[in-house]
C-alpha cells in the first residue's frame, strides 16, 4: 500500500533539512566558524519555510517543527552539531527557531506570501543583522570598533547580550528589501512596508538570546496581512 502524499513530502522536507544540518557540519569540521556554518543553516533552514505550505499542511508543519526542535535540542544536550551550537555566547536561538517559523505559518496560514514574508525576514534580515553587527563591532562578536580601527559604532545592552545600530540598520534595510519585493514594488504600499520593517527592526533589537526568532515570524505574518495586504 502506497504512503499517502503528504506523508512523503513531510519525510523528504524533514530529509532536506536534516541534509542542510549535514552540510553546515561538514564545513564546519572544515574550518568554517560556528558563526558562519549557524547563519548558513539559520538562512538556508527558514528560506525553505517560505515554499513549504505549497506541499504541506499546517499539521504537518507542526509535527516538523516539533521534529525539529527535538533534534536540536538533544544535539546540544550530547554535545553535538557545534556548526549550530558552538558559538561563544549564551543563546536559545536555534532551540525555539523551529516553533517561530511554526508560529509564523500559523498565523498567516491561508496566505502563502505573508508566510513567506515571515520566512524571508527570518532568513535574510536577522542574519545579515548579526553580521553587520559583528563587522562593525557588535559586543556579541567582536568589540566596538575592532573591524574599523578608530570607529566605534553606537550599540545598546539587551538581556542575553547587545545589538549595534549598525546591525538593526541591516535588518531593517533586508526586511524593507523583502517587503518590497513582495508587494511588487507597489509604491503606495511602500510606506506601510517600511512601517512594517520598523516594528520588526525594534522588536528585533529588544530581545537577546537569541529569542527574537521566536516572536518575529508571526509578528512578520500579521504585519503582512494587516499593512502589507498579502
Amino acid at each position: 500500500m502506497s504512503l499517502p502524499v503528504g506523508v512523503v513530502a513531510l519525510v523528504l522536507v524533514a530529509a532536506g533539512q536534516l541534509c542542510v544540518l549535514g552540510v553546515a557540519e561538514a564545513v564546519h569540521r572544515r574550518g568554517l566558524g560556528s558563526e558562519q556554518t549557524r547563519r548558513l543553516a539559520h538562512a538556508v533552514g527558514a528560506a525553505t519555510v517560505a515554499v513549504l505550505p505549497f506541499f504541506l499542511s499546517l499539521p504537518e508543519l507542526g509535527v516538523l517543527a516539533v521534529l525539529f526542535t527535538v533534534v536540536l535540542a538533544w544535539a546540544m544536550r550530547r554535545g553535538w552539531l557545534r556548526s549550530v551550537h558552538g558559538v561563544d555566547r549564551p543563546t536559545a536561538g536555534a532551540l525555539v527557531f523551529p516553533a517561530g517559523l511554526f508560529l509564523g505559518a500559523w498565523v498567516g496560514w491561508g496566505h502563502p506570501a505573508a508566510i513567506a514574508y515571515a520566512a524571508l525576514v527570518l532568513a535574510l534580515a536577522d542574519p545579515a543583522a548579526a553580521l553587520a553587527g559583528e563587522w562593525l563591532g557588535g559586543s556579541s562578536g567582536p568589540a566596538l570598533g575592532h573591524h574599523l580601527p578608530g570607529w566605534r559604532m553606537p550599540g545598546w545592552r539587551v538581556p542575553g547580550g547587545a545589538k549595534t545600530a549598525a546591525g538593526s540598520a541591516a535588518f531593517c534595510a533586508v526586511t524593507l528589501v523583502v517587503g518590497a519585493a513582495l508587494t511588487g514594488l507597489d509604491t503606495a504600499r511602500l510606506p506601510r512596508v517600511l512601517a512594517a520593517a520598523a516594528v520588526l527592526t525594534a522588536v528585533e533589537g529588544s530581545i537577546g538570546y537569541g529569542l527574537d526568532n521566536l516572536p518575529l515570524p508571526p509578528l512578520a505574518s500579521l504585519l503582512a496581512m494587516d499593512w502589507l495586504l498579502l
